[in-house]
């Protein structure tokens, strides 16, 4: 087969992939997409270093059979905790989801930033050291743990309830009513998904969708690679480890037609 008209493969817990893929749609719509929800591990953001270490192992190995032309490791969490290493992991290219700090950093006239993500994400060392770097010193930067909203999300409980929704965004961001911040940065692809309840309960922060960004960065691996497909439209393949049924009715609620496959890891 021709390299340009194989797969991207694209994987996270479950739901979070989402975002990164609409952003493959609209940017390459001819590329065909093989979305993996690892919803056995979900999240990814509760996760022990060695266990998500372990879980990427053999998900980009279990990927890896579909000969993909890229991997797509749309989760922050292990994309900011060792992307370095889970390159490694196979001989197809893998890219991941960065926080975008720069950007944040560009944008923000009251020199007060947000970053919204995982446990794993706020918590870890590498994104201290990334803030370090990115971050201009006279910059001060708050982290809120976005855990309790990307629940809501991965159980679809936000498409049903808007008030509790409304509620639980509100509980992890507490105290950011107090302050002068007006960037806040999307460090969890699932937080996309929510991204216009967010919008619409601060109308006045810039929000920075880190799935945006990832889905121009594919774009431009692929096109330098010259290996973007050229005809046709692109299709999706939907895979899922566990609760098929339960996922397949979140998808369709999303408006996401298609089969899913169950599909479990060796």
């Amino acid at each position: 087969m021709i390299t340009h008209n194989k797969s991207i493969a694209v994987f996270d817990s479950g739901l979070g992939s989402l975002s990164v893929i609409r952003g493959i749609r609209s940017l390459i719509s001819k590329e065909n997409i093989i979305y993996f929800a690892d919803k056995k591990n979900f999240p990814y953001g509760q996760k022990s270093v060695n266990d998500l270490e372990q879980i990427m192992a053999e998900t980009v190995s279990a990927l890896s059979n579909f000969d993909p032309k890229l991997i797509v490791v749309a989760s922050i969490t292990p994309s900011i905790q060792m992307l370095k290493k889970i390159k490694s992991m196979s001989s197809i290219p893998i890219l991941g989801v960065s926080v975008p700090l720069k950007e944040a950093s560009r944008l923000t006239k009251r020199k007060h930033i947000g970053i919204l993500g995982t446990k794993g994400t706020i918590r870890s060392r590498e994104l201290d050291e990334q803030i370090k770097i990115e971050v201009p010193q006279d910059i001060f930067v708050t982290k809120f743990d976005a855990s309790e909203i990307i629940e809501i999300v991965e159980k679809g409980l936000f498409l049903k309830d808007d008030d509790y929704t409304f509620r639980i965004i509100s509980r992890s961001m507490e105290g950011l009513e107090d302050t002068n911040l007006d960037v806040l940065v999307l460090s969890s692809t699932h937080l996309s998904i929510v991204r216009s309840h967010i919008e619409s309960m601060y109308p006045s922060i810039r929000i920075i969708d880190p799935a945006i960004n990832a889905a121009k960065e594919i774009r431009q691996f692929l096109k330098s690679k010259n290996i973007l497909r050229k005809n046709g439209l692109g299709r999706m393949r939907i895979i899922v480890n566990g609760h098929k049924d339960e996922f397949q009715e979140t998808l369709r609620e999303m408006g996401l037609t298609g089969s899913v496959e169950s599909f479990e890891k060796e």
